[in-house]
């Protein structure tokens, strides 16, 4: 243990949170309906303004890309909430946004992998980059990994996942390789997991398969105004270029390709409490709280201001490991042995 660091651990800090957000535990389903479909309109009706041409372009293009960064986020909620808490909410979620995206939400089952104990911070983990170890390759990776996004989801759907269905061989690839949300290529998915819930990823597949088919016929044919598609590209762009940041500022990265343990994946985390409430806009769905997020992870969004008063609010050594992964620490605050490795 470094000299001024905590004498606690990060799971002994899970441990003594657990009392102290008991009550925050619950899913509210109306919350999450109602945000849901506010999101949804503002998303959808600002992007139908920009296509039909009206006024005050440049305010409806700042609701769109917000709108529809918030909606996609929920993705990441979708994949630590269980289904019964709230029912339907993952199929209109995919119905909504999924399938417009070309982002099914069976691609982010993958999240669970940089939750893991074995996996944070390795190759197999599908959203870490070693930035301060490697820090222009990651860059590099990161960035043209978002440019490549668009195609990437078209070609999975509308051209290599219909042909794997054809090729037990291709389709195994398929679901390795080309069936999760990943920032680099190291990446292997675990197909057995993809399979528990066949027939609903199947279904998801499928109307992702469609929408892409019909995308693709609609601009070839003419049916679909080429202006309508450059401001659904643009927003989708422009929400993509929100989320590198986002990832960005998410962890340190420092970690150099081992196996972390849970205290080092939480010091590897940052919570970004300094802002505002503006900051929502940015890291939505309680994004900017993503240390509490690994201290916690199936937390529900709309409680994680709750909990991170509360946990600022509990004194001794738990306040202070948690504290060092807020904004006034982030300068100094590294990954350290607060347990043994793995």
């Amino acid at each position: 243990m470094k000299q001024g660091r905590p004498e606690i651990s990060g799971r002994e800090l899970a441990q003594a949170c657990l009392p102290l957000i008991a009550d925050l535990r619950q899913h509210r389903r109306g919350v999450y309906w109602l945000d849901l479909a506010l999101t949804a309109l503002v998303c959808w009706g600002s992007l139908t303004q920009l296509a039909v041409g009206q006024g005050a372009w440049p305010l409806w293009l700042l609701c769109a890309v917000l709108g529809l960064y918030r909606l996609a986020m929920f993705i990441h909620e979708l994949a630590h909430m269980p289904v019964r808490a709230v029912p339907g909410f993952n199929l209109a979620w995919n119905l909504v946004c999924g399938i417009p995206l070309m982002l099914p939400s069976f691609l982010y089952v993958s999240h669970a992998d940089h939750h893991s104990a074995s996996r944070y911070g390795t190759s197999q983990d599908p959203e870490y980059l070693p930035f301060a170890h490697r820090y222009w390759r990651s860059l590099a990776v990161l960035l043209l990994g978002t440019l490549l996004t668009p195609l990437l989801l078209w070609l999975r759907f509308a051209v290599v996942g219909p042909l794997s269905w054809l090729s037990p061989r291709l389709r195994e690839l398929v679901l390795q390789r080309f069936s999760a949300v990943t920032l680099h290529g190291a990446y292997r998915n675990n197909v057995q997991r993809m399979r528990r819930n066949a027939r609903y990823n199947h279904l998801l597949e499928g109307l992702s398969t469609l929408w892409a088919w019909g995308l693709t016929g609609m601009l070839a044919g003419g049916v679909m105004p080429k202006a309508w598609a450059a401001w659904y590209l643009l927003v989708i762009y422009l929400v993509l270029a929100i989320n590198l940041l986002r990832t960005c500022l998410a962890h340190r990265y420092e970690g150099d390709g081992q196996a972390l343990s849970f205290g080092e994946q939480l010091l590897d985390s940052r919570t970004h409490d300094r802002a505002g409430a503006w900051l929502e806009l940015f890291e939505p769905l309680g994004q900017r709280y993503h240390a509490l997020h690994h201290l916690l992870p199936a937390l529900p969004y709309h409680a994680m201001g709750e909990a991170h008063r509360r946990l600022l609010a509990l004194g001794g050594n738990c306040t202070e490991l948690y504290r060092l992964t807020c904004d006034a620490s982030q300068g100094v605050a590294r990954p350290m042995q607060t347990e043994a490795r793995p």
